[in-house]
């Protein structure tokens, strides 16, 4: 049995959240059986549409970010922009963004091959790739191109048809051709993916619907210790385990997660209103 990480400052290695000890009771966060892995209440009733949507966008970013070496120069808000604005503009399905994670995950699993793609061209071939896996129609090379404002004859830009295909391949090569992802699999990667994502939350305060995110100092410390454990973990393994993301979630309640308003604090250097200053010089005979 291993210990939850209950406080982001918690050194507990992502393998031991991933085996937490079953849950004995049921939860209000407890996900009912016939939701999917692609909709959020497959996993709790606690998460909004939105932020179950910024977690996978985080998710993306984080595992772009451990794609490449540390020093390589990486405009995070840059690239979290395009990311945005590449899934709004291409509609984007959950499923697909969920794979083309996991393609991400085979990328830092394999590394085995230099990336020679700029973070933005990968994040979009591997997004090309899962949404043909996905998705028995889908964009041209001319449709992705529009998505993404650049003509296909332009030679002076960064992205045209050339260099949009020479990226697809480089992705394919990168993956060595192995898109498949079964259905048991993609159930327990998303799982894995979403507690990744969770990872990076400080504080979840239910009732008032607000996430706080870790410091920039935690964040390096958490991708630190995630990508030491997405490089050793076996693929197979996802056929073979069942992970649970409410086990984690439910151990989180209490601490990461509060359901329950926090206290107010009293202002020591607060003006206090007339009503309130003759309300407590107020003398009450009995």
């Amino acid at each position: 049995m291993y210990p939850s990480m209950s406080t982001p400052g918690s050194s507990a290695s992502p393998k031991q959240l991933l085996d937490l000890p079953r849950v004995k009771e049921e939860t209000p966060s407890t996900p009912t059986e016939h939701y999917s892995p692609n909709n959020l209440k497959y996993y709790n009733e606690h998460l909004s549409e939105s932020q179950f949507n910024l977690i996978l966008i985080n998710c993306a970013l984080r595992l772009l970010k451990l794609s490449y070496p540390k020093e390589q120069d990486f405009e995070e808000h840059k690239l979290r922009f395009f990311i945005v604005e590449l899934v709004r503009r291409s509609k984007t399905t959950t499923q697909s963004l969920q794979i083309c994670c996991y393609y991400l995950y085979k990328l830092i699993n394999k590394n085995s091959h230099p990336v020679k793609l700029c973070p933005k061209k990968l994040f979009l071939g591997m997004l090309i790739l899962a949404s043909k896996f996905n998705q028995d129609h889908n964009y041209s090379f001319k449709t992705w191109l529009k998505i993404c404002g650049c003509k296909q004859d332009d030679d002076s830009s960064s992205l045209n048809l050339k260099k949009l295909r020479e990226s697809e391949a480089h992705c394919l090569s990168l993956l060595s051709y192995d898109l498949y992802i079964n259905g048991k699999k993609y159930e327990n990667w998303c799982n894995v993916l979403l507690i990744f994502g969770y990872e990076f939350i400080s504080l979840h305060q239910v009732t008032l619907g607000v996430m706080t995110w870790c410091t920039k100092d935690e964040n390096a410390s958490k991708l630190c210790r995630w990508k030491k454990f997405l490089e050793r973990m076996d693929d197979r393994s996802l056929n073979e385990t069942k992970v649970h993301f409410k086990q984690y979630y439910a151990n989180q309640i209490g601490t990461k997660v509060v359901t329950t308003p926090l206290p107010e604090v009293s202002l020591l250097f607060g003006k206090r209103s007339l009503a309130a200053e003759s309300a407590t010089n107020k003398r009450v005979c009995i």
